[in-house]
């Protein structure tokens, strides 16, 4: 019997593992197809784990407008325990808020200022960049966004743990890039020598965003050179082949033939899917039977990128791991929306 790859991809939302739902709620919203949406509307109602901000980021996604409702009760009450740290309730609800505004809600800018009086991470850091990438200009989004300045992001009122966490440094280092001022950019160049190689590289990408200044280009380039991590040294090289750098690309290449460690060559896979260069496909195909899965679901989402044949992903709906045969699933999806 033939399956068809959307309702795979919506029987992923009902996975025993919360993250095998969460990717298929990820997959759902870059489908961008309408059908999904009853799906991942019922899947962020009633799932109580915080990784279902995957599904509400999905909705936000797809743009449909019926789920607002949803969304509110949401912002509301996440229905997810009550835990003093961020994900298990303030992130849950910033979630919904961020994605009301980005549907033209603006019910959840209320809470969102709350955290902001709050000097807390789940704005300041966590949700900083996807209120930043806020396309709406409503006075709600326009003052959430003036209040994350490079000050409120760095300076003395940060919290104490917001750059000895690799997570919320990193995160803070995604939306300087977007600010891209000088004042952003200095403190960027401080990022770079962050004793986490997450953050190092978060930073090397937002140095060169939109292109970058030739100073800054030239920083990235010494770390794409020197530093200690293939990681760091990967995403460099992206970042500055996503700024025009194409000779980059070709680094990005002989990487994806010699990095051993399974994390950093999914991270060389991503990369050259994101270039979207098919003269890349045969560097990203090679590695399509690893024995590690997180390598096998990324050269299926690059391999979709690059215009693979689907013959490729069909054989991976049978692969022993399920977050690789969503990915497969989506390809197809995405492959017969292109053909309609």
């Amino acid at each position: 019997m033939t399956v068809n790859p959307l309702d795979m991809l919506i029987a992923g939302l009902l996975a025993d593992d919360v993250l095998v739902r969460a990717d298929a709620a990820r997959l759902l919203g870059l489908t961008g197809r309408k059908e999904a949406v009853a799906p991942l509307a019922a899947y962020v109602a009633e799932c109580r784990h915080c990784t279902k901000t995957a599904g509400i980021e999905a909705l936000a996604r797809i743009g449909d407008r019926s789920v607002c409702g949803v969304l509110r009760r949401i912002a509301e009450w996440p229905n997810v325990p009550d835990d003093w740290y961020w994900f298990f309730h303030r992130g849950v609800r910033a979630a919904a808020c961020v994605a009301l505004l980005s549907l033209g809600d603006d019910a959840g800018a209320g809470y969102l200022g709350e955290l902001a009086d709050r000097k807390h991470d789940v704005f300041y850091a966590w949700f900083a960049p996807a209120i930043l990438r806020l396309k709406r200009r409503s006075p709600a989004v326009t003052a959430l966004k003036a209040r994350l300045t490079v000050e409120a992001l760095t300076g003395e009122g940060a919290g104490r743990t917001r750059f000895t966490n690799p997570g919320t440094a990193a995160m803070v280092a995604e939306a300087l890039g977007l600010i891209n001022s000088d004042e952003a950019r200095t403190h960027l160049r401080k990022l770079a020598q962050h004793q986490s190689r997450y953050v190092r590289a978060a930073a090397a990408v937002a140095l060169v965003s939109g292109g970058g200044r030739r100073a800054e280009r030239e920083f990235v380039a010494e770390m794409a050179e020197r530093d200690r991590t293939d990681f760091v040294r990967i995403k460099a090289a992206y970042a500055l082949a996503q700024a025009g750098e194409h000779n980059r690309a070709q680094a990005l290449a002989r990487f994806a033939g010699s990095v051993e460690d399974p994390f950093d060559l999914a991270t060389t896979v991503d990369a050259l899917g994101q270039l979207g260069r098919r003269e890349f496909l045969p560097h990203v195909r090679k590695h399509l039977n690893h024995q590690d899965p997180y390598v096998r679901q990324r050269c299926v989402e690059a391999m979709e990128r690059l215009g693979a044949s689907v013959r490729d992903a069909r054989k991976k709906l049978n692969d022993p791991d399920q977050r690789v045969r969503l990915s497969a699933a989506q390809f197809l999806v995405l492959r017969e929306a292109r053909k309609g």
